[in-house]
């Protein structure tokens, strides 16, 4: 359980902007839903803390799909690392309000 709370302290941190904006930029939708699934996932919990994203690698792309009915319209990508080596990036499918639809995890074998 403490690592929940240290993980927890760690992504509360960034996503504290929320409470004072007025609106949640897309990266902020992003990661409030991929905070929702590691805190349900014990061992995700246990890689995200081993796991940052690379400073100056997001970006957002053009993208046309749905996720669940929903057209999804922007794509957000950012490098991962753990340690020395790349983890993969992280994905979040975007609606065309700017709300996060999907986030995932991609490395060279594919989606995890």
């Amino acid at each position: 359980m403490s690592s929940l709370r240290r993980l927890s302290g760690l992504l509360l941190l960034p996503l504290c902007s929320l409470a004072l904006a007025d609106e949640t930029t897309p990266f902020e939708s992003c990661l409030a839903m991929a905070v929702g699934k590691v805190a349900a996932d014990p061992k995700l919990q246990e890689r995200w803390q081993q796991t940052w994203i690379e400073p100056g690698s997001i970006r957002e792309e053009a993208y046309e799909g749905q996720v669940d009915g929903k057209p999804a319209s922007k794509r957000l990508v950012a490098q991962l690392r753990r340690g020395e080596q790349s983890d993969g990036e992280f994905v979040c499918l975007l609606g065309g309000d700017g709300k996060a639809l999907s986030v995932s995890h991609a490395d060279d074998t594919g989606v995890r």
